[in-house]
């Protein structure tokens, strides 16, 4: 499973999306998350560009985006706030629940969070309440368990 790079047609084309603007204004608030996705032990590519328009007529960055298929989601903006994975997945154009991640259907969903090293399973109700929070790696685990959580190494970021 690869997704195409960008965000999909439902998703952000230059427009605010769930709250998040797209701009370019000067950005002091930069942190960033990393998102992991596994569908049935196999880690999929979070897609480069989300959140990055560039067209003939628009061009701009929304305050939540990716840069390269690593999985790092840059939060930049002009002061802190809270953004989410929900807030992200919007702005990519494709749904997150406990029954569909990124149209993957009809697989179990565990969602683990892990913050200093420290990994905890999220056991809230809407998975896009994830605050996406400065070096916090969240893993989406789609059918198949998978045998290590990872654990992003923050060198230099």
């Amino acid at each position: 499973m690869n997704w195409p790079d960008g965000d999909t047609a439902s998703g952000g084309l230059g427009q605010p999306v769930a709250g998040v603007a797209c701009n370019a204004t000067s950005q002091v608030y930069h942190v960033h998350t990393h998102v992991s996705i596994f569908l049935n032990g196999e880690q999929l590519a979070v897609p480069a560009s989300i959140g990055i328009v560039d067209t003939a007529t628009v061009h701009c960055d929304y305050h939540i985006h990716t840069h390269n298929k690593t999985g790092i989601i840059h939060v930049e903006a002009p002061a802190s706030d809270l953004f989410t994975l929900g807030q992200l997945f919007a702005i990519w154009g494709e749904p997150l629940s406990y029954t569909n991640v990124a149209d993957l259907t009809g697989l179990p969903v565990t969602v683990y969070v892990t913050d200093n090293g420290v990994v905890t399973e999220y056991t809230g109700a809407n998975l896009g309440d994830i605050e996406l929070i400065s070096h916090r790696e969240v893993t989406i685990q789609i059918g198949t368990p998978i045998t290590e959580i990872p654990n992003y190494t923050w060198a230099g970021s």
